[in-house]
C-alpha cells in the first residue's frame, strides 16, 4: 500500500500490522516488566483512544498527576530506546520535553520519589499541558 503526501511525494507503507509492533515493543523494551507495559497501556488508552487522564487514573487506581508522571516516564523511555526516522517526527515543540522534564521522568525510575515530585513542581508549575 502507498500514499502520497500533500507535495505529490509518494510513499510506499509497510506491510506490516499491530501484532509485528507489538512484538518489537515486547522483544526490545518491555520483555516481562509489568511496569512498563502497564505504562504503555496508558499511553495507548491516551494516545490511541483519546481517553482523559482521570478516566485513566481511575481504571489503573491512580490519581490524574500520577498518570501524568507515568505517562512522561514511559514517553522518555521510549524515546531513549528507539530512534525515530526525522521524517516521522512531525511534532509540535510545545509537546516535546525539554531536559528538566525528562530529568524529572529519571528521578522517578531511580526511586527518589521525593526529589522528583518538588523537581515536577518547580519546572511544570507554568505549562502543565505538555502532554495532553
Amino acid at each position: 500500500m502507498s500514499v502520497a503526501k500533500p507535495n505529490g511525494t509518494k510513499i510506499l507503507l509497510p506491510r506490516t500490522g499491530a501484532d509485528q509492533f507489538w512484538k518489537l515493543i515486547h522483544d526490545y523494551f518491555a520483555v516481562d516488566d509489568s511496569r512498563k507495559w502497564k505504562y504503555l497501556a496508558m499511553l495507548a488508552l491516551r494516545e490511541n483512544a483519546g481517553w482523559p487522564l482521570d478516566r485513566i487514573g481511575a481504571v489503573f487506581g491512580h490519581p490524574k498527576g500520577h498518570v501524568t508522571r507515568c505517562l512522561a516516564r514511559i514517553k522518555v523511555e521510549l524515546r531513549e530506546e528507539f530512534e525515530a526516522s526525522p521524517q516521522f517526527l512531525d511534532l509540535d515543540d510545545e509537546l516535546l520535553m525539554d531536559e528538566e522534564q525528562a530529568a524529572v521522568a529519571r528521578q522517578v525510575d531511580s526511586g527518589s520519589r521525593d526529589e522528583a515530585e518538588s523537581l515536577v513542581e518547580s519546572t511544570l508549575q507554568p505549562q502543565t499541558a505538555f502532554i495532553a
